[in-house]
């Protein structure tokens, strides 16, 4: 029954205590899954290494192992239990408690932004949970909204250990690179340099920049831009773009975002101390748990399809797939269809990898030319929209045109540097760029429902009126009709 679960990579229905592994999810390191502890008689969340690490370096397994039980030693409420970890031939796993709840990144998409006191409230949480970590001797390394739980009662908890390890051991990494959240990485990390707890301050930093004006301070661009970006630009404050937040929390944002580790806060327990007068008095959010709606450890059901589509970024990677024959379109469109089906969605490159059709060096490259052609195309409906607004004159408009942007910014980022906008006014200019890039994609799915038959309506509606058969049909029309529009 095991085998025909899909998995990103292959693993056994036991593991240790724990049978009935299900698929929840992957990332970089490795893959999710749920499974039943048999001995002590619950579900649990199954953290599973990617078995290439441990051929690259087999030492690499065992230091996995040791130091996620540094972690099983940490009992309090701000941390995802950890029960244990353990190693079996090429699979070294750590048991998790599982959470019901949501992640700070769920409760973020569906409200936009959070109150200044909530995100307060949070990073007191977070930093309680990150000073117990940094006693054991642990950076955590990849703090995040996705990597910050919320459960039934309000309970804020940090999660995900999966790059986790002690400040003096080797960093866990697959063809020699970082692995983690560029977005939110620290310069530190970034240089490979000595790294202590300020590095996950530094990227709280980043996380409540991200709750309190809904995106993070560098964002945009390739890869490659993001992390040079952390290195070398200061960041914007929060009072930038929300004039409104407290000039207290501004200042502490300011301070965990500074470069230089030994400017930021010296430790999470001061930092907790600083934002505890600004935080709410009590728990902003008591989310009822999407875990419910997972199937029980052990069943091979994993549910129907979701209507959403890929992403732009995903979509230019699918369209580069297709141009350099790595895959033919049918095989792609079936592979869209597998990838939603997963319980917790993933980039569709790690699916990908993951089935093995893909090689991870292939992989990299056709994603950092999707980044790319995905900037170059919000680039180029930028100029369009500055040029259809009259806010310069047609000299000033074919200087920018001629100029080849600096690395790592976005047209709107060099309109700021010119001193042509503000940092609010950026903020309004990439708003209209993605109502640009949403109507195309209204538009591609409104083509798709009238070919079938149907008046205009969004998939999610659709997917409700019609059997699952004809639904695909007319989601792998809105496909190709986005994949028509980018040439």
């Amino acid at each position: 029954m095991g085998n025909r679960r899909r998995r990103l990579f292959p693993v056994p229905d036991r593991l240790g205590p724990c049978r009935g592994l299900t698929p929840l999810g992957a990332g970089a390191m490795g893959a999710v899954f749920l499974a039943h502890h048999e001995q002590m008689g619950i579900d649990v969340a199954v953290k599973v290494l990617n078995p290439k690490l441990g051929r690259k370096e087999p030492k690499t397994l065992q230091r996995f192992v040791r130091e996620v039980r540094l972690l099983a030693k940490i009992t309090t409420p701000h941390v995802v239990r950890i029960y244990d970890a353990g190693q079996e031939g090429q699979y070294a796993y750590m048991i998790m408690e599982l959470v019901k709840g949501k992640s700070l990144d769920a409760i973020l998409a569906e409200e936009g932004r959070l109150a200044p006191s909530a995100v307060a409230y949070y990073m007191r949480e977070v930093a309680h949970g990150l000073e117990a970590v940094h006693r054991c001797g642990v950076v955590h390394r990849d703090i995040k909204p996705d990597n910050i739980m919320v459960d039934e009662s309000g309970q804020t908890k940090i999660a995900d250990f999966g790059l986790a390890r002690g400040q003096d051991s080797v960093q866990l990494t697959l063809n020699d690179e970082v692995v983690g959240t560029p977005e939110y990485m620290s310069p530190e990390i970034i240089s490979h340099e000595e790294v202590d707890g300020r590095a996950d301050l530094y990227s709280l930093g980043v996380t409540a920049f991200q709750l309190l004006t809904g995106s993070t301070p560098f964002h945009g661009g390739t890869l490659l831009q993001i992390v040079q970006r952390h290195l070398r630009e200061p960041p914007p404050r929060v009072s930038s773009v929300l004039p409104e937040v407290p000039p207290e929390l501004d200042a502490v944002v300011a301070r965990l975002l500074e470069k230089e580790p030994q400017r930021r806060y010296a430790s999470a327990e001061e930092l907790a101390a600083v934002v505890n007068p600004l935080a709410a008095p009590s728990p902003p959010h008591r989310p009822q748990a999407a875990s419910d709606r997972l199937p029980q450890a052990g069943r091979d059901t994993i549910g129907g399809p979701r209507p959403t589509l890929p992403s732009w970024e995903e979509l230019f990677l699918i369209r580069l797939l297709i141009q350099h024959r790595v895959y033919d379109q049918g095989t792609l469109f079936s592979g869209v269809r597998a990838w939603r089906r997963l319980l917790v969605p993933i980039p569709f490159v790690q699916f990908l990898v993951g089935q093995g059709g893909l090689p991870e060096d292939t992989a990299f490259k056709a994603l950092q030319a999707a980044q790319q052609a995905y900037a170059n195309l919000r680039d180029r409906i930028g100029f369009d929209l500055l040029k259809r607004s009259g806010l310069l004159p047609p000299d000033r408009l074919a200087a920018i045109a001629r100029t080849p942007l600096p690395p790592g910014l976005s047209l709107s980022e060099f309109l700021v540097r010119q001193r042509v906008l503000g940092e609010q006014d950026r903020q309004t200019f990439e708003r209209h760029v993605d109502a640009r890039l949403a109507g195309a994609v209204q538009h591609c799915v409104s083509s798709a429902c009238q070919s079938a038959g149907f008046p205009p309506q969004p998939l999610e509606h659709l997917e409700g009126q019609l059997p699952p058969p004809r639904f695909e049909a007319v989601y792998r029309t809105a496909l190709a009709n986005l994949l028509a529009q980018l040439g």
